[in-house]
């Protein structure tokens, strides 16, 4: 069982959405089908988190020939990092799917199931070839649910989303396939195995530039700074899951990348790239925080406002100390958490509103507690709230920055305050300001309080019990990539 295990989560979503579509199923069908493989896929994840050892390093591992002339493999397997992020996917379906219970286009519920398979297998694959099929299937179902379903200019900013990214996907895949012909001369076989490629002799300047290539991958993922033009017009014109799936799990696969390739392929040559990274993602975390306080539209306020946090996390990822990684690993699930919870609340915002500008809410707090309540609680928590994971997450960044560097501990310590900035000035406009809109605002409905309970109690739990969590990560630091 445990030997497929993986193979089964990747897949289970994309041969539902397959029999589905041959069946040419009913609206209903459909839907009691995507909630029935997110449900079971979710089990499985919870069989393997009961079955993983977090000192076992790569674990349920299956390797099967692909295509053996060109020594591509069907390779996949998962350690501590793999599982935080296939668990938040696992988590996080089967929730956004009970937000779309209403929604009644199927294209937008077979984009799901098939952007499921894609970022799962992105995690789980160990050839990069595989990895990078993976990489690029998870961008056509977001592609297509911003320029068909999404709103605004939303066929501009899906084509610029995919041209940044391609970018980036090309950059990378040169750099495989001249790891594989260097493998190819070096020992007369093709394979494209990361742990393969890893035992490559580089030469210093091959190797800066194939670093290069997988960088500008995954920079334009997160996005660092520089790298970013795409990430507030997608962010604002996508549907809620896509931008959910985009924050919560696509962009921590740009940190994830450099994890797993970039230490693990060029752990000797990273240093290089060090003070630009570190350069980039300090511009970025005050950047990011100043369109935040000036940004009136809710969606692109969070968006500039993960963008600053994220860059925090690539900064931890840099820093190189068990303070500061421990720190990136585990904000990269505490701030998924909160901002999947945070961006539902402001899809259901715009429900209620038919508006996402600050500026046209208000007197919320007086027609609607419980709706307050989650929304303050996610916006605090992605302000660092004392007893959330995102506050321990945060607060052992800036200690590993200190670490490093006095101006880096203080420069990263700006992240907390300029999120506070932004986060009490929203909430105080939004929710406790002047109402413009005298109708009766419906509260959360019970479906609603069902859906985002979980991320609450899994946000205290990670802040006020992160003993629970850290063991499992504890070996990643120590064992290496």
């Amino acid at each position: 069982m445990n030997y497929h295990i993986l193979s089964s989560i990747i897949f289970l979503p994309l041969l539902m959405a397959i029999l589905l579509g041959v069946m040419r199923a009913p609206l209903k069908v459909l839907k009691a089908g995507a909630i029935l493989s997110s449900l079971t896929t979710l089990l499985l994840v919870v069989r393997v988190i009961i079955d993983f050892n977090p000192k076992g390093g790569m674990q349920f591992m299956q390797n099967l020939p692909w295509i053996q002339n060109a020594g591509i493999t069907y390779s996949v397997g998962l350690d501590a990092l793999s599982l935080v992020l296939l668990t938040l996917i696992a988590l996080l379906m089967p929730l956004l799917y009970l937000y779309m219970l209403k929604e009644h286009r199927k294209g937008y519920w077979y984009n799901m199931l098939l952007l499921q398979t894609g970022v799962t297998g992105a995690v789980l694959s160990l050839d990069l070839i595989l990895f990078y099929l993976f990489w690029e299937t998870m961008l056509l179902p977001i592609f297509v649910m911003i320029g068909k379903y999404g709103n605004g200019l939303r066929q501009y900013n899906s084509m610029k989303i995919v041209l940044m990214t391609i970018l980036g996907s090309m950059s990378m895949l040169f750099s495989i396939l001249y790891m594989g012909y260097i493998y190819f001369e070096t020992t007369g076989a093709w394979s494209f195995s990361l742990y393969d490629l890893a035992t490559i002799d580089l030469s210093t300047k091959s190797s800066i530039w194939l670093t290069a290539g997988f960088l500008l991958a995954f920079a334009i993922k997160i996005p660092l700074v520089g790298f970013h033009t795409w990430m507030a017009p997608a962010y604002g014109s996508a549907p809620t899951p896509a931008v959910v799936i985009m924050s919560a799990i696509m962009a921590k696969l740009g940190v994830y990348g450099i994890w797993r390739f970039g230490y693990g392929l060029f752990g000797g040559t990273l240093h290089y790239y060090t003070p630009t990274i570190i350069t980039l993602a300090l511009i970025g975390l005050l950047y990011y925080a100043i369109r935040a306080i000036t940004e009136k539209n809710l969606r692109k306020m969070f968006a500039y406002s993960s963008g600053s946090h994220l860059s925090l996390i690539a900064l931890g990822i840099f820093l190189s100390n068990i303070y500061a990684w421990g720190g990136s690993l585990y904000f990269i699930a505490t701030h998924a958490l909160a901002s999947a919870g945070m961006f539902m609340m402001i899809g259901i915002t715009y429900n209620r509103f038919r508006s996402v500008n600050i500026e046209q809410l208000g007197g919320i707090a007086q027609k609607a507690p419980i709706f307050t309540f989650f929304f303050a609680f996610f916006a605090l928590c992605i302000a660092g709230l004392p007893g959330t994971g995102g506050f321990v997450a945060e607060l052992l960044i800036i200690i590993g920055a200190f670490k490093s560097s006095f101006l880096v501990g203080i420069l990263s310590a700006t992240t907390m305050l300029s999120a506070m900035l932004y986060i009490f000035w929203m909430l105080q406009r939004t929710l406790f300001g002047a109402s413009h809109n005298e109708t009766k605002i419906a509260d959360l409905t019970l479906k609603e309080i069902a859906m985002l309970t979980p991320l609450v109690v899994l946000l205290l739990l990670t802040g006020i019990m992160p003993s629970l969590f850290i063991p499992y990560l504890e070996p990643q630091l120590l064992g290496g990539f």
